[in-house]
């Protein structure tokens, strides 16, 4: 019998494939075949052995359990990803204020729960709003909140705990739950788009890691933000919520919709934003994928569910779910779209560039720093205190100096009680003053930018949305002090608008998102007079990032970095066309017959040759001694060892016993002499998909993305010739692309034996200095 076909990392080169890093990871993934999975009942992704035996109990369970087990799952999961995201903010939050002080009253507080007392008591309104800066001065003033105090004692206990922080999220991750690292959106996006990866990354333990170690990595200060791991945790819960309460009834398609809606509602929590959360989901997370009515539906109310937990538990206590809620009362000018064109072009720049560096980095992190991923992060946030502690915009969490950046220093309403210095800025400052606090801005803007290439990637929950919007944030709001400086004058322009629209800007280049970032945005600050600024802005950086050569959003690049499998958009060129099916299909086929003992089938399965086989063709065995077969199904090999692993029988047994893949559906009959027949019918791809010899390779590309099948087979006069799988496809379409437009990234060996060498000096002066 002829070897199996292993579908190795290969490069297409007239006739043969070899390794290469866009394909690296494609056998880490199992292909789900969405024509044939509909049809089968499974558990978590895996079909159940006992399947046919439970068909009765099954059918019943699902007349009492139907009416209602979509909206009590929807609702479990909703109401639980808005208690972990009301967890995360208040534990964060906490952490984050020990930093610089502590509740004498109970030192576990934070200060929105220390101080809430002093928001209550001068409301004259009756609704609770987040704490000003008076405030915040009478609640330290009356000994409630203590600041550190002496001089050296608040940045050694700053720098002490970052650094603390930072090491406990990193041994979570490395040694209890290690699929909990980085933001999952990537593996997110595969999983959904019909490629399962490992069942750890979504498991309970993956969500318990990630929920305690992302608050511990965003209070360190390094520059990551939670929307990213939201996503991540978010879609754990789903997944194990509807492996929980669905188990019986549960396909990988219909898993797939809870899983995108899940991963909508993290972002819905993370930025407060419900609508942008289920627009996140369409336009980032099923992309690749048909993204239906009834996956729309439950996408809105798990957002709404989540949403709406999130502000019954009130973690800022101010009766909202975002820290920097701001309401603009001063229109925009036609003649402030320059600006906004700069800002965009800033923000096009930004996602550009930053998702390149991050990409080398991460390749020298993979050469040269995976062996010691712990000691990278330890050093990485006692470097990130050191420079964050001298710069205010730095020192603040993201959150809280966007709430900062965003806000408008001169409103209409004159009981406003901001206050701020970049509010106290005119025409009368000296320029001494200006310029402190401009280079500060200016500062915070390029040293955020370095600690985001560095820091995204690194062993810890991480997420690049918020610190992407903080640099724009910042660089938004020093071009404002420019333009009322030297323009318009103070008092024209809200320059708080600046930063808001710098922060759209940088949100958009490093994610390639569009309508999400403007409703994002709104919901963030309820500034609708801007729709028509952010609209440009946005348009602008598009722009930019789709004449830069970029391959999409730091998702879709990172999933191309990592060699994860993924059904991308045809390429324009048309190099597909030239080639047809007979040039990449896989001819070598372990076939077996529609007969076959149980014997032979058990030998063929557990043969070390077949092991890498994930599925066999069914062919008929009437053809006598012709080489030619004639194809009459396809059936996946874990499906033939699932029921493989229920069948009990002797050496004797299996010899007589015949196994029928295109008989009738019972499971076992009794032959006239003894001999039994097993029908293993109900487990064939029956009607697979067949192409012929000349069938161009771009067809066949459509044809995978749109039908989500598995394998075509290509036959020839109606017999079977070979297979072509989906992921051959694509190995295709990305070693092909490598062959005529060379490497996707191309590194500098040279470049990085240079920053290997300073960052061993400074490892080998710091281990000098200890000892």
């Amino acid at each position: 019998m002829p070897s199996s076909y292993s579908p190795n990392k290969r490069i297409y080169s007239g006739d043969r494939f070899k390794d290469i890093p866009e394909t690296e990871k494609f056998d880490d993934f199992v292909t789900i075949d969405w024509l044939n999975e509909e049809h089968k009942l499974i558990n978590g992704g895996r079909a159940e052995p006992d399947v046919v035996r439970n068909l009765r109990y099954q059918r019943f369970r699902r007349v009492i359990w139907s009416r209602c087990q979509t909206i009590v799952t929807l609702t479990a999961i909703a109401v639980t990803i808005g208690c972990i995201a009301g967890f995360l903010q208040i534990f964060t939050e906490t952490l984050v204020n020990w930093k610089t002080g502590h509740c004498s009253r109970n030192w576990l507080l934070n200060k929105s729960f220390c101080c809430s007392g002093f928001a209550e008591a001068n409301n004259n309104n009756g609704k609770r709003n987040s704490l000003s800066k008076r405030e915040e001065f009478e609640c330290v003033n009356n000994g409630v909140w203590t600041p550190w105090f002496s001089t050296p004692m608040p940045f050694l206990i700053f720098s002490a705990l970052s650094v603390l922080f930072a090491t406990l999220s990193t041994l979570l991750v490395r040694f209890v739950a290690p699929m909990a690292t980085g933001s999952g959106i990537s593996e997110i996006k595969v999983w959904v788009s019909g490629f399962k990866y490992r069942d750890d990354f979504l498991n309970a333990t993956t969500l318990l890691v990630k929920s305690i170690a992302l608050p511990l990595a965003i209070s360190s200060g390094l520059s990551v933000g939670k929307e990213g791991p939201s996503v991540h945790y978010a879609t754990c819960c789903a997944y194990v919520i509807t492996n929980w309460l669905m188990k019986d009834v549960l396909t990988y398609s219909r898993q797939s919709e809870y899983l995108t809606a899940a991963s909508g509602a993290g972002v819905a929590v993370a930025f407060g934003s419900p609508i942008g959360g289920v627009l996140f989901g369409l336009e980032e997370i099923a992309s690749s994928v048909e993204f239906s009515a009834s996956t729309l539906w439950k996408s809105f109310y798990v957002a709404l569910g989540a949403v709406s937990t999130l502000e019954y538990i009130n973690p800022f206590r101010s009766g909202k779910i975002v820290l920097f809620n701001v309401t603009y009362d001063r229109d925009w000018r036609v003649q402030e779209i320059p600006v906004y064109i700069i800002l965009g072009i800033f923000g096009g720049l930004y996602g550009k560039y930053v998702s390149k560096w991050n990409i080398n980095y991460v390749h020298f992190r993979k050469v040269y720093l995976s062996k010691w991923p712990v000691q990278e992060v330890v050093i990485l946030a006692f470097i990130t205190a050191l420079i964050s502690y001298t710069n205010e915009f730095l020192k603040l969490d993201m959150t809280e100096s966007m709430g900062i950046l965003f806000h408008e220093c001169q409103s209409n309403d004159k009981t406003s009680s901001f206050t701020h210095r970049l509010c106290q800025l005119d025409e009368n400052t000296h320029v001494v003053s200006f310029l402190r606090i401009l280079s500060s801005l200016f500062a915070a803007t390029f040293i955020r930018i370095l600690l985001v290439v560095v820091s995204y990637g690194a062993k810890i929950p991480a997420g690049i949305f918020v610190p992407s919007m903080a640099v724009g944030a910042t660089f938004g709001r020093a071009i404002s002090l420019l333009v009322e400086r030297f323009v318009s004058g103070p008092g024209v322009i809200t320059g708080g608008a600046y930063a808001f629209l710098g922060a759209a800007a940088t949100l958009c280049g490093i994610t390639q998102l569009t309508l999400t970032v403007v409703v994002i945005m709104f919901e963030l600050t309820d500034a609708f007079m801007y729709i028509i600024p952010t609209m440009i802005v946005v348009v602008i950086t598009r722009i930019v990032m789709s004449n830069s050569g970029v391959p999409g959003g730091i998702a879709d690049q990172m999933i191309q970095v990592n060699g994860f499998p993924l059904m991308e958009s045809e390429d324009e060129d048309g190099f597909m066309e030239d080639h047809v099916a007979e040039e990449i299909m896989s001819q070598n086929l372990t076939t077996i017959n529609e007969k076959i003992t149980l014997s032979n089938l058990e030998s063929m399965i557990y043969d070390s040759q077949t092991v890498l086989t994930s599925g066999f063709p069914i062919v008929k065995e009437d053809y006598g001694m012709r080489t030619e077969k004639k194809c009459i199904g396809y059936v996946l090999r874990r499906d033939i060892m699932s029921r493989l692993l229920v069948i009990e029988s002797d050496t004797g047994g299996a010899n007589r016993t015949i196994v029928d893949f295109g008989g009738s559906d019972s499971t076992l009959t009794v032959q006239s002499e003894g001999a039994q027949s097993l029908s293993f019918r109900d487990i064939v791809n029956s009607c697979p998909i067949f192409v012929k010899l000349g069938t161009p390779t771009s067809l066949i590309f459509r044809m995978f993305q749109q039908l989500g099948c598995k394998v075509i087979m290509v036959e020839n006069d109606g017999m079977l010739q070979g297979l072509i799988t989906r992921k051959d496809i694509m190995r295709f379409q990305r070693t092909q692309r490598r062959e005529i437009y060379g490497p996707a990234y191309k590194f500098n060996p040279y470049l990085y034996q240079k920053l290997w060498f300073l960052v061993r000096s400074i490892m080998n002066k710091l281990k000098g200095s200890g000892g």
